[in-house]
């Protein structure tokens, strides 16, 4: 218990020390260069060094920006020197070294969320989409570029996350609130490195140490209360004996039904396929069409683009034992149209208001907001 207790105390003024060179040597875009000019006075050479001769990468701009290869080079760097500080420190300067530590980090992390709380909401994180990005097709976007545009369409979310972060950001600063806050601070990183993962955005180094830097400002004490608070009386009225086939058998019941009506149609949750197998997007080929592009949703719907205006008219479609197509409309206007598919090139022809529609299929997979892209590094 005793080697225990040593080791945990190791391993939290590891990270304790790591987590101090960062809040000094990681600079922050919004406190000017000076963090940048001090951390490459020192160790600005060395990353060079190791950049080129470890990483192969020569003239890379070294700025230790979130998920650049500085940045990694820089973090290396600090966990070498915070291993070797850690054992430097000794046991009756530990405790006081924590907590100056843990003050500093609960500020930093304070900052942080008070800093960037205050920019979504006056909207300067997540602005509105600039012109281009409004007129870029959804589909040729990247994921990060369509979660950042539509983060910025919303002002009610960004006011009400900006708002928790900085209430979190608040609530840091009081010690009598301080560990409601670092609850909420480790949910607040929680997702932000989540989305950050997701939509593979740039800050997924600095997301993710804020994270840990949470999660170590928790420490045992706070865990210990965190389990006191969720744990359940020891025994309840429905606890006795007598109760107990009761309570399997309707915990079973409930997990039957449950599996039937919410599991079994993700199970059969194919892709609605007709004798036709129609899919996907379309591109009219026919010259003098007003149409420029057809649509095959999943659930049954064929949707006409025009050429001039980009108006999207949608049907109901069904394909009938003799592969013709029938479309209704919103006013349940029913119509019955010629329609061929070669399957050799998935072209299409059909009739279709006095017109003869020729199609043929596009090949959208290889679209940017499509693509299941994820890059550690930026450069």
């Amino acid at each position: 218990m005793y080697r225990k207790s040593i080791i945990l105390k190791k391993i939290t003024a590891f990270f304790g020390v790591f987590f101090l060179q960062f809040i000094l040597f990681f600079p922050l875009s919004f406190l000017n260069d000076f963090q940048l000019k001090i951390t490459h006075f020192i160790f600005g050479d060395f990353t060079q060094f190791l950049l080129e001769y470890f990483f192969n990468k020569n003239n890379v701009r070294i700025d230790y920006s979130s998920d650049s290869c500085s940045m990694l080079v820089l973090i290396i760097i600090l966990l070498f020197t915070s291993s070797i500080f850690s054992f430097i420190i000794k046991k009756k300067w530990g405790n006081n070294f924590l907590l100056i530590i843990e003050y500093l980090c609960v500020l930093y992390i304070s900052v942080i969320l008070i800093k960037y709380g205050t920019d979504k909401i006056f909207k300067t994180q997540f602005p509105e989409p600039e012109s281009n990005i409004l007129f870029t097709r959804f589909g040729n976007l990247d994921k990060d570029i369509l979660f950042w545009s539509t983060i910025g369409t919303s002002k009610v979310y960004n006011l009400i996350i900006g708002s928790i972060e900085f209430f979190t950001g608040i609530l840091l600063l009081f010690k009598r609130s301080q560990f409601f806050g670092l609850l909420l601070a480790i949910i607040c990183f929680s997702q932000i490195f989540i989305i950050n993962i997701g939509f593979d955005i740039s800050v997924k180094f600095f997301s993710l140490i804020l994270l840990l830097m949470s999660l170590l400002l928790v420490r045992e004490k706070g865990w210990k209360l965190i389990l006191k608070i969720i744990s359940l009386p020891k025994k309840a009225f429905f606890d006795q004996a007598i109760f107990l086939p009761f309570k399997a058998f309707i915990k079973i019941l409930i997990l039957g039904i449950l599996f039937i009506k919410i599991g079994i149609p993700h199970f059969n949750n194919e892709d609605k396929k007709n004798s036709l197998n129609l899919a996907g997007a379309y591109h009219v080929t026919s010259h003098e069409s007003k149409y420029q592009y057809l649509f095959f949703h999943k659930d049954q719907y064929l949707i006409f683009r025009e050429k001039s205006s980009e108006k999207m008219i949608v049907y109901h479609y069904d394909i009938s034992f003799d592969n013709q197509i029938i479309l209704e409309d919103d006013q349940h206007h029913v119509s019955k149209h010629l329609f061929v598919k070669n399957k050799k090139d998935n072209t299409i022809i059909f009739s279709f208001n006095n017109e003869i529609i020729n199609a043929k299929v596009i090949n959208y997979s290889k679209m940017n907001a499509l693509q299941n892209q994820f890059h550690i590094l930026t450069d």
